[in-house]
């Protein structure tokens, strides 16, 4: 078994991160076919789908390119098109901003309205704060009658935030999604490895994520944890009316968010549907031992009872996706 835990301590692991900080696409492509045999390996052992016998491993093949950018591109062009999981990525050089890039979480009212722009759902140290701050606020958010979460272009990171900012407004769902997870020593599988990476990129991990990994030892022994979900009713009920705006680009954890809330207080999903990245979960960074190579596999699937991954969560009623939130918050009362 190859050692796919990653050291925090490492100089190594942070002398890759840096490596890769340093690269463009442009750059020229090193060693990547090298690590063909033990990317099929870590494939084996480590995505969830296929070492459960979910999903099925194509053939890898490292494709000649000149260039990081394309190698990597027709790798994971590939693997995404012939298995059936959005999430797979492979990261080896500087990362462009993103589309939806700005401040992670943003509150503000219009016409009365609370209006909540949530772009993403993990980063740095700035965004845990303002995410930390949301969910402290819940409970002066919801004196508010009326409530717009925007998560168009929202690229995923901790549901957890949503919940619980949610939780104690929540209605009782029953089987609103099925999951299995990787569990080792009553902590999920990649919370050691997320927190190893983030740690080499930026010297600090967010402390829930660092809370939540485990004490790596030689017996520990990977148990698959598979549950049945329920809403539970919360404490503190909510008689307010809430839009969810979603887009194209609304995925992963962004997707589940908007599930959440459209099932457990009811919200209208309104925009189009979503990108369809939520099948599989728990993403965790594994680095390539001679190229340096990121791959980020899922130890968790989900069910929520109909095909989502490739397809997305739908909408109850389609909206431009340009159309300006302020726009959505004036006109609440048309859109319910």
């Amino acid at each position: 078994t190859l050692p796919w835990l990653l050291d925090p301590e490492s100089a190594e692991l942070a002398a890759l991160a840096n490596e890769a900080e340093a690269r463009t696409a442009t750059s020229p492509c090193g060693a990547l076919e090298e690590d063909v045999a033990e990317l099929e390996q870590l494939f084996r052992e480590r995505h969830f789908g296929v070492a459960t016998g979910r999903a099925e491993l194509p053939p890898i093949e490292i494709a000649p390119a000149r260039t990081w950018g394309g190698a990597l591109g027709r790798l994971q062009a590939t693997l995404r098109e012939r298995l059936p999981d959005q999430h797979v990525r492979f990261l080896g050089t500087r990362q462009e901003a993103p589309r939806n890039h700005g401040q992670a979480f943003e509150r503000s009212e219009v016409a009365g309205v609370l209006v909540l722009r949530i772009r993403r759902l993990i980063g740095d140290p700035d965004d845990e704060r303002a995410f930390a701050d949301w969910v402290a606020g819940a409970d002066r958010d919801f004196t508010y009658d009326r409530i717009v979460v925007d998560l168009r272009g929202n690229t995923g990171g901790n549901d957890g935030h949503t919940w619980l900012w949610a939780e104690r407004r929540l209605r009782a769902v029953d089987a609103f999604a099925k999951t299995s997870t990787w569990m080792v020593r009553g902590h999920i599988l990649g919370a050691w490895n997320s927190a190893a990476w983030r740690l080499a990129q930026h010297g600090v991990a967010p402390p829930g994520l660092l809370s939540a990994r485990h004490d790596p030892q030689p017996d520990d022994v990977i148990e698959t944890l598979d549950e049945s979900h329920d809403l539970p009713a919360g404490d503190r009920p909510w008689g307010g009316r809430m839009l969810v705006l979603v887009d194209g680009e609304t995925r992963s954890s962004g997707e589940s968010s908007a599930w959440l809330l459209r099932e457990g207080l009811g919200a209208r999903l309104l925009g189009e549907p979503t990108w369809g990245m939520i099948e599989f979960g728990n993403i965790v960074p594994y680095v390539l031992p001679r190229s340096g190579i990121v791959v980020s596999l899922p130890t968790k699937s989900n069910d929520y009872g109909f095909r989502v991954e490739g397809v997305g969560f739908p909408v109850d009623e389609p909206l431009d996706p340009e159309t300006p939130i302020d726009d959505v918050a004036r006109r609440f009362d048309s859109f319910i």
